[in-house]
């Protein structure tokens, strides 16, 4: 049983399958594999420019946030060591003669420095975190602001990456670099003072005293979106005010559209730490965008311990940054078709392609084969068949017959069971060619071979030997059985006709002759014909249609 499965097994046609789902199974291995570099290099990709544009964005904020710093430290320089001049006590006796004015300005030396703008004393009273108190405070933080108001005047809109700096006092002042309309200070100040951003900066809500962002919000000139950084300014313990730089969220958005890549279809958003947008490259609103509120936070979530990510969802590959200098987050969202237009998704596309003709081309010549295979394997079949049996009454031919006796009897000799022989010879064959022609002869010589085969056991095995000769094998059976067998086929011969045309009928008998192992305990398939053909001759001499066995 196991060598017939065996067998089945490495038929011609299962080795080609298996051949060919080698074949498609490489093929798609390496496919996959190409695959996930492909995915690889695409992910790599999209990491490196988007973080390629955050540390561009990263730089010109650096150099903003680098200049509050120095704003601050020069200021608590100054306040520790204050510088009297000229410049300075003409600043302060303009002060103490318009501090009750309700709008009050000073300007020393127009050319070379910027005005300085307050409220009076009075007006200082409607804003709780305001104090003009301690006098010499005063003084030394006047003198520090004309300092810097020296080098604030440089600020350029146009070359710096913020478009404001400014410093708002606590003592009821402020120093910008974008000088406003005095008529409006009174409003604008009140306005400013009263920003989160403002009190944010107390000791109390900002105890680290380092930068500050804003969410996005309109700005009180009319200047669009702006967010702003914040840092305070202390000197020992006491809090003087607050060092503000603004951005326009217009100059982030063109210089973030300047940074991406052009060849790169994405979407870059830059969110605040409210989970807010205050840029979007493609300026399309968020309810467009390929990512909700809840994504947002989730992102959020994940770079609280990395710099850096992505992930997946859906069919959008999802990449984000995290500022170093901003309180805040550059996502990228990127679409499966966006990505598939993209180079890396036109390789990909490509190889699929390839791999989709591959595999076709590979289905058709598996079936090619096949037919192939199977037509070779029906030739082989035919040609089998025609070597080893008649044609004629479709049983073992001569050469056939022999080769399977000889096996039966090696094996039966191996178990030392009997094995016995009939040879058989139609009656008067030759006068039935003769009278009735050749075509009537096959039909007797069918019609004897179908009642033999039907009279014996599937173990037996049946052969034509010659012109009307038959020879019959009998495995593991003695003489008494093998007699009864040649005794039915004698009689079933016998007893029907045979019909030969419309007009004839024939009676066919025949003479047969058995031998056995048995007798002689020879087992040659040689010795045994030559016995049972002396027999058939015997029953032929005694008259045919008869049975022979030597007893």
């Amino acid at each position: 049983m196991i060598a017939d499965k065996q067998s089945r097994f490495l038929r011609p046609e299962n080795i080609v399958h298996l051949c060919f789902a080698v074949v498609f199974a490489f093929s798609t291995l390496l496919t996959w594999r190409e695959a996930l570099v492909l995915k690889s290099s695409y992910e790599t990709t999209e990491r490196a420019w988007l973080v390629q544009a955050a540390s561009g964005l990263e730089h010109q904020l650096q150099q903003s946030i680098d200049e509050m710093y120095f704003f601050r430290n020069m200021l608590r320089h100054v306040l520790s060591a204050p510088l009297e001049t000229d410049k300075s006590r003409e600043a302060l006796n303009s002060f103490a003669v318009k501090r009750h004015d309700p709008l009050w300005k000073i300007n020393i030396h127009s050319a070379r420095s910027l005005p300085i703008n307050g409220i009076s004393d009075e007006a200082l009273q409607g804003f709780p975190l305001l104090s003009r108190a301690d006098p010499k405070r005063l003084e030394n933080e006047l003198t520090a602001a004309l300092e810097m108001s020296d080098i604030l005047q440089f600020n350029n809109p146009q070359r710096d990456f913020h478009y404001r700096s400014w410093y708002l006092s606590r003592a009821g002042f402020y120093l910008s670099s974008v000088p406003d309309d005095s008529a409006g200070t009174l409003k604008s100040y009140g306005s400013v003072v009263s920003r989160p951003y403002f009190h944010d900066a107390s000791p109390k809500n900002n105890p680290e005293r380092g930068v500050r962002w804003t969410e996005a919000y309109q700005s009180l000139y009319d200047e669009g979106e702006v967010v702003t950084a914040t840092l305070p300014v202390d000197q020992g313990d006491y809090w003087y005010g607050v060092i503000i730089m603004d951005f326009s969220t217009q100059s982030l958005h063109q210089y973030l559209q300047a940074l991406l890549p052009k060849w790169q279809d994405a979407h870059v958003i830059l969110f605040d730490r409210a989970h807010k947008p205050v840029v979007i490259s493609d300026g399309k609103p968020m309810s467009e965008q390929e990512i909700n509120a809840a994504q947002v936070s989730d992102i959020f979530t994940r770079a609280s311990g990395a710099s850096s990510g992505h992930l997946r969802e859906g069919g959008r590959f999802i990449t984000w940054v995290r500022l170093q200098h901003f309180d805040g987050l550059m996502i990228n969202v990127q679409t499966l078709s966006e990505g598939m237009r993209g180079e890396t998704g036109r390789i990909t596309l490509v190889l699929m392609l390839m791999w989709g003709i591959f595999s076709l081309v590979l289905l058709a010549s598996h079936q090619a084969i096949i037919r192939l295979i199977k037509r070779l394997l029906s030739l082989q079949e035919t040609l089998t068949w025609r070597a080893n049996y008649d044609g004629l009454t479709r049983q073992l031919n001569r050469t056939a017959f022999f080769d399977h006796a000889e096996r039966l009897s090696a094996f039966c000799e191996r178990r030392q069971q009997p094995l016995s022989l009939i040879q058989l010879d139609l009656d008067h064959f030759k006068s039935v060619n003769d009278s009735l022609g050749h075509h009537a002869g096959d039909v007797v010589l069918i019609h004897a071979a179908a009642i033999m085969a039907d009279c014996l056991r599937k173990s037996d095995v049946l052969g034509r030997v010659g012109g009307e000769e038959f020879c019959i094998v009998l495995p593991d059976t003695g003489v008494a059985e093998a007699v009864e067998i040649a005794e039915r086929i004698r009689g079933k011969l016998a007893s029907k006709e045979v019909l030969i045309d419309s007009a004839h009928t024939l009676k066919v008998t025949a003479s047969l002759g058995v031998s056995s192992s048995e007798e002689t305990q020879n087992y040659q398939i040689e010795h045994l014909q030559s016995v049972a053909d002396d027999r058939l001759y015997q029953a032929k001499q005694s008259g045919r249609n008869r049975v022979s066995s030597g007893a």
